[in-house]
């Protein structure tokens, strides 16, 4: 891993490491030990300072369990389909790998209730090569039941 991927990609990521690594230069050559302590930790301030304000952080989907996402079970199965393309478009993004973990949740989830509908069209569907830009709803009969 290079010492860019360390710091981020981001404008001025490489002013960064050079500025870490003046600083640490001169602060050995001036104040010894102490010096090389504030030195790191002034870039690591810099640094965070930069990846905190000018980050190419892709804004996630809803975490699953959230408020803004309904339920899988109750979402109808056309609805079902489109969150399994939705959620596959959000896996092509840039994402924190914590929202990553919570889109692949929320796709597990989403076929384990087009599965639990209707096994057999979730099969066929499976069988047909299940393409990640497939809806899956077009092979699976049922829906949410009603309250």
């Amino acid at each position: 891993m290079s010492a860019r991927g360390l710091v981020g990609r981001g404008p001025g990521a490489p002013g960064v490491v050079v500025l870490a690594a003046l600083s640490l230069v001169v602060a050995v050559l001036v104040g010894g030990l102490a010096g090389v302590l504030v030195a790191v930790a002034l870039a690591g301030l810099t640094t965070f300072a930069l990846r905190t304000r000018g980050g190419r952080a892709v804004p996630g989907p809803a975490v699953p369990g959230s408020p803004l996402l309904t339920p899988v079970a109750e979402l109808s199965t056309d609805a079902l389909g489109r969150e399994w393309l939705r959620t596959a478009g959000a896996l092509g993004a840039e994402l924190e790998p914590g929202t990553r973990q919570h889109v692949v949740r929320r796709r597990q989830d989403t076929l384990d209730e087009l599965e639990r509908r209707d096994p057999a069209g979730f099969a066929r569907w499976l069988a047909d090569g299940a393409r990640v830009d497939s809806d899956p709803a077009s092979w699976v009969r049922g829906d949410a039941p009603q309250p």
